[in-house]
């Protein structure tokens, strides 16, 4: 078997005779690869002392260089408020990173987020396990720790908090579907081989379980321990979530956020089963974020308490005053929803969409994975090939065509409608790759 790459930044201009001969040259992959520039690294002083000698005699440009760059990707990879000209995580993030840099240390990120698929699968997410979503959001982090590499060789790290056992009692979501969406993302991280992305549960940072391993079981008896100590120690008995909502901006913005996606999800939870009044269902909804507010308040502190030299990043927009806003799968129109609140959907041009359910039943074809629905495709006959092939839609741009027609199916038996497809797609998405073809 052999894979081959083609990279089709001017395929518009080929024959077709001209392109079936480009995608079997192994030469064209070659030719055509990117340039990754070599790490670049300031010189490391020898201990302590010379160090701050170094950065005091004025010869420290090459560490300020570095955290700049670094800086700069995190604002490419961040969403900043409306109305700020200026990138605030710059200011508050800076010192943090020129830290580890001159300490020749990886770059710690943590994000708490990935907490399980709302329980709204009538007109929200597919299912219970992580799906494209999941994948591209786990992409983009990866990405984002790779870019900083590139420019820093001791890299970077995103240590992915999961905050579901913060909040699923409240949300409706089971224990047993919390404790199988985080082994999932777990195998996910792994089969791509993400060393970057790391993970920690909250009775880990709490000291309530010491192993970085756990069984269902164990897990599942803490959950209420956790909540239980996470507010003993980490909440004011006095604290007020009106309060904190009404003088903190990036609370108000996640207390919305919540408020909107409980409206939904709580629909088809007991609360809704109880037929209570339309009233005082939104005044359910609003207590819930409210509580939601306070164990959030809570496990923030917890983070910055256990976790004081990573960089904060968040799935919430904000200032940029205590959090760095990281949509997880960007879109050009609005701030991406979660990979846990929606379902994903690709367009002829490959690209990638965040939408209810709704949004995509009526033009999109539903794809499955291993038997599980996975994401929503445009319809098109660019996708209906006489030869047995699946396509995979990749972070990025492009799209992959593996065959699963056998060893007999190779890229000579290919027919000419489906040569025509491949050559438009490869157009449309950039870049296509076959897999499995000899």
């Amino acid at each position: 078997m052999s894979t081959t790459e083609v990279i089709t930044t001017d395929l518009a201009s080929l024959s077709l005779e001209t392109y079936i001969k480009l995608a079997g040259s192994r030469h064209l992959a070659h030719t055509a690869a990117i340039h990754v520039p070599k790490p670049r690294q300031a010189p490391q002083p020898s201990n302590a002392h010379s160090r701050e000698h170094y950065i005091n005699d004025g010869h420290g440009k090459a560490y300020q260089d570095i955290v700049s760059s670094i800086m700069d990707i995190l604002e490419k990879f961040s969403l900043q408020q409306h109305g700020n000209a200026h990138f605030l995580g710059r200011d508050v993030f800076s010192p943090c990173v020129n830290r580890h840099v001159v300490a020749g240390r990886r770059i710690p990120m943590v994000l708490p987020a990935f907490p399980a698929k709302s329980i709204n699968r009538v007109d929200k997410v597919l299912g219970t396990h992580p799906d494209l979503g999941e994948e591209l959001a786990l992409d983009r982090l990866n990405d984002l720790c790779s870019q900083i590499q590139n420019i820093y060789a001791p890299g970077a790290t995103v240590l992915i908090a999961t905050d579901g056992a913060c909040y699923n009692d409240l949300t409706g979501v089971t224990d047993d579907d919390l404790w199988e969406y985080g082994v999932a993302l777990r195998e996910m991280v792994a089969s791509k081989g993400y060393r970057c992305i790391e993970f920690v549960r909250i009775m880990n940072l709490l000291g309530l379980h010491n192993d970085s391993t756990v069984t269902k079981e164990r897990f599942i008896s803490l959950l209420e321990p956790s909540r239980q100590e996470l507010m003993r120690r980490y909440v004011d008995p006095d604290f007020d979530a009106n309060l904190c909502i009404k003088t903190d901006p990036d609370y108000k913005m996640t207390f919305d956020g919540y408020a909107k996606f409980l409206k939904k999800d709580l629909a088809y939870g007991p609360i809704r089963n109880s037929a209570i009044s339309g009233k005082k269902y939104k005044a359910k909804v609003h207590e819930t974020a409210k509580t939601m507010i306070a164990r959030g308040v809570a496990f923030a502190e917890l983070i910055r308490e256990k976790l004081p030299e990573h960089v904060r990043l968040s799935i919430h927009p904000s200032t940029g005053l205590t959090k760095i806003s990281m949509p997880l799968i960007p879109q050009s129109d609005t701030f991406s929803m979660t990979p846990w609140h929606c379902a994903v959907a690709v367009d002829v041009e490959g690209n990638f969409r965040t939408g209810h359910l709704p949004t995509w039943r009526d033009t999109h074809e539903l794809v499955h994975r291993n038997g599980l629905p996975y994401f929503f495709r445009e319809r098109s006959t660019l996708y209906s090939w006489d030869a047995k092939v699946d396509f995979e839609h990749v972070y990025g741009g492009g799209i992959v065509v593996h065959n699963v027609g056998g060893a007999e199916q190779t890229k000579a038996s290919l027919s000419v409608s489906d040569q025509k497809k491949a050559a438009s797609l490869a157009v449309l998405q950039g870049r296509i790759l076959f897999r499995g073809f000899v």
